[in-house]
Protein backbone atom coordinates (compact mmCIF):
# COMPACT_ATOMS: atom_id res chain seq x y z
CA UNK A 1 0.00 0.00 0.00
CA UNK A 2 2.69 2.45 0.24
CA UNK A 3 2.75 3.16 -3.95
CA UNK A 4 -0.93 3.79 -3.49
CA UNK A 5 0.01 6.27 -0.15
CA UNK A 6 2.71 7.33 -1.62
CA UNK A 7 0.61 8.52 -4.91
CA UNK A 8 -2.04 9.84 -2.91
CA UNK A 9 0.38 12.36 -0.86
CA UNK A 10 2.07 13.14 -4.20
CA UNK A 11 -1.66 14.22 -5.65
CA UNK A 12 -2.47 16.38 -2.88
CA UNK A 13 1.08 18.31 -3.03
CA UNK A 14 -0.03 18.93 -6.67
CA UNK A 15 -3.04 20.07 -5.58
CA UNK A 16 -2.06 22.54 -2.77
CA UNK A 17 0.34 24.21 -5.47
CA UNK A 18 -2.50 23.74 -8.46
CA UNK A 19 -5.72 25.79 -6.16
CA UNK A 20 -7.43 26.40 -9.50
CA UNK A 21 -7.22 22.09 -10.20
CA UNK A 22 -8.41 21.51 -6.63
CA UNK A 23 -11.20 23.35 -6.85
CA UNK A 24 -12.34 22.13 -10.34
CA UNK A 25 -12.26 18.56 -8.69
CA UNK A 26 -13.42 19.12 -5.64
CA UNK A 27 -16.45 20.59 -7.60
CA UNK A 28 -16.96 17.67 -9.44
CA UNK A 29 -16.61 15.22 -6.05
CA UNK A 30 -19.45 17.52 -4.28
CA UNK A 31 -21.68 17.11 -7.63
CA UNK A 32 -21.23 13.20 -6.85
CA UNK A 33 -21.92 12.96 -3.47
CA UNK A 34 -24.91 16.06 -3.29
CA UNK A 35 -27.47 13.39 -3.62
CA UNK A 36 -26.34 11.19 -0.61
CA UNK A 37 -28.71 11.40 1.98
CA UNK A 38 -26.63 11.97 5.34
CA UNK A 39 -22.62 12.80 5.27
CA UNK A 40 -21.87 9.59 6.66
CA UNK A 41 -23.12 7.95 3.34
CA UNK A 42 -20.61 7.04 0.91
CA UNK A 43 -20.27 7.48 -2.71
CA UNK A 44 -20.97 4.00 -4.30
CA UNK A 45 -18.41 1.99 -7.13
CA UNK A 46 -20.08 3.63 -9.99
CA UNK A 47 -20.20 7.56 -8.68
CA UNK A 48 -16.65 6.86 -8.17
CA UNK A 49 -15.89 5.73 -11.41
CA UNK A 50 -18.25 8.28 -12.79
CA UNK A 51 -15.21 11.04 -11.43
CA UNK A 52 -13.75 11.93 -14.51
CA UNK A 53 -11.71 14.41 -13.30
CA UNK A 54 -9.98 12.94 -10.56
CA UNK A 55 -9.01 10.08 -13.03
CA UNK A 56 -7.77 12.47 -15.15
CA UNK A 57 -6.01 14.07 -11.73
CA UNK A 58 -4.38 10.53 -10.77
CA UNK A 59 -3.19 9.89 -14.22
CA UNK A 60 -1.11 12.81 -14.25
CA UNK A 61 0.47 12.54 -10.71
CA UNK A 62 1.16 8.57 -11.96
CA UNK A 63 2.98 10.30 -15.29
CA UNK A 64 5.06 12.54 -13.63
CA UNK A 65 5.68 10.17 -10.30
CA UNK A 66 4.88 6.81 -12.12
CA UNK A 67 4.81 3.66 -8.99
CA UNK A 68 7.74 2.10 -11.61
CA UNK A 69 9.96 4.54 -13.18
CA UNK A 70 11.80 1.88 -14.53
CA UNK A 71 10.14 -1.60 -15.98
CA UNK A 72 12.22 -4.69 -16.79
CA UNK A 73 10.74 -7.22 -19.26
CA UNK A 74 12.70 -10.75 -20.30
CA UNK A 75 12.76 -11.57 -24.32
CA UNK A 76 10.58 -14.86 -24.98
CA UNK A 77 12.34 -15.44 -27.66
CA UNK A 78 15.32 -13.78 -30.19
CA UNK A 79 13.95 -10.31 -31.78
CA UNK A 80 15.64 -8.39 -34.27
CA UNK A 81 14.72 -4.51 -33.93
CA UNK A 82 13.47 -3.57 -37.04
CA UNK A 83 15.79 -1.18 -39.55
CA UNK A 84 19.20 -2.06 -37.53
CA UNK A 85 21.03 -5.34 -37.18
CA UNK A 86 20.56 -4.77 -33.39
CA UNK A 87 19.00 -8.87 -32.59
CA UNK A 88 18.43 -8.79 -28.48
CA UNK A 89 18.58 -12.07 -27.57
CA UNK A 90 15.94 -14.91 -25.87
CA UNK A 91 16.42 -14.27 -21.97
CA UNK A 92 17.84 -10.63 -22.72
CA UNK A 93 16.48 -7.99 -20.02
CA UNK A 94 14.80 -5.14 -21.57
CA UNK A 95 14.51 -1.90 -19.27
CA UNK A 96 11.70 0.45 -20.35
CA UNK A 97 12.41 3.49 -18.75
CA UNK A 98 8.93 5.52 -17.70
CA UNK A 99 9.78 8.56 -16.29
CA UNK A 100 11.69 9.34 -19.52
CA UNK A 101 8.73 8.48 -21.69
CA UNK A 102 6.16 10.86 -19.38
CA UNK A 103 8.98 13.65 -19.51
CA UNK A 104 9.23 13.62 -23.32
CA UNK A 105 7.82 16.60 -24.78
CA UNK A 106 7.23 15.21 -28.27
CA UNK A 107 4.57 13.15 -26.26
CA UNK A 108 3.82 15.33 -23.54
CA UNK A 109 4.15 19.05 -24.14
CA UNK A 110 5.61 21.25 -21.43
CA UNK A 111 6.22 18.33 -19.41
CA UNK A 112 7.24 19.60 -16.21
CA UNK A 113 3.25 21.56 -16.21
CA UNK A 114 0.71 19.45 -13.97
CA UNK A 115 -1.97 19.41 -16.20
CA UNK A 116 -4.57 16.48 -16.06
CA UNK A 117 -5.94 18.06 -19.48
CA UNK A 118 -3.33 15.14 -20.84
CA UNK A 119 -5.57 12.70 -20.43
CA UNK A 120 -8.99 13.70 -21.58
CA UNK A 121 -10.56 11.15 -23.88
CA UNK A 122 -9.87 12.91 -26.70
CA UNK A 123 -5.90 13.50 -25.47
CA UNK A 124 -5.54 9.43 -25.14
CA UNK A 125 -6.93 8.48 -28.31
CA UNK A 126 -4.15 10.92 -29.69
CA UNK A 127 -1.32 9.05 -28.24
CA UNK A 128 0.11 5.61 -28.23
CA UNK A 129 -1.02 3.23 -25.91
CA UNK A 130 2.18 2.80 -24.71
CA UNK A 131 3.00 6.52 -23.76
CA UNK A 132 1.47 6.10 -20.45
CA UNK A 133 3.06 3.57 -18.10
CA UNK A 134 1.84 4.18 -14.95
CA UNK A 135 1.10 0.91 -13.84
CA UNK A 136 3.53 -0.41 -16.66
CA UNK A 137 1.29 -1.62 -19.95
CA UNK A 138 -0.11 -5.06 -21.48
CA UNK A 139 -0.71 -8.22 -20.67
CA UNK A 140 2.13 -8.07 -17.31
CA UNK A 141 0.72 -4.36 -16.44
CA UNK A 142 0.33 -3.98 -12.15
CA UNK A 143 -2.72 -6.68 -10.84
CA UNK A 144 -3.44 -4.63 -8.30
CA UNK A 145 -3.79 -1.40 -10.89
CA UNK A 146 -7.63 -1.17 -10.27
CA UNK A 147 -7.79 -1.88 -6.43
CA UNK A 148 -5.06 0.51 -6.05
CA UNK A 149 -6.79 3.04 -8.24
CA UNK A 150 -9.73 2.95 -6.51
CA UNK A 151 -8.21 3.10 -3.25
CA UNK A 152 -6.35 6.59 -3.89
CA UNK A 153 -9.53 7.74 -5.47
CA UNK A 154 -11.51 6.81 -2.19
CA UNK A 155 -8.52 8.82 -0.24
CA UNK A 156 -8.63 11.77 -2.50
CA UNK A 157 -12.40 12.12 -2.28
CA UNK A 158 -12.62 12.40 2.01
CA UNK A 159 -9.26 14.62 1.86
CA UNK A 160 -11.31 17.01 -0.24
Amino acid sequence: YDTTAQTMAITSYFLAKNPDIQERLYQEIMECVRDLKDENDHPDYNQIQSLSYLDMVLHETLRINPVLGLITRACTKDYVIPDTNITLKKGCEVHINAMAIHANPDIYPDPEKYDPERFTKEAKASRHPYAFLGFGQGPRNCIGMRFALLEAKIGIIRSL
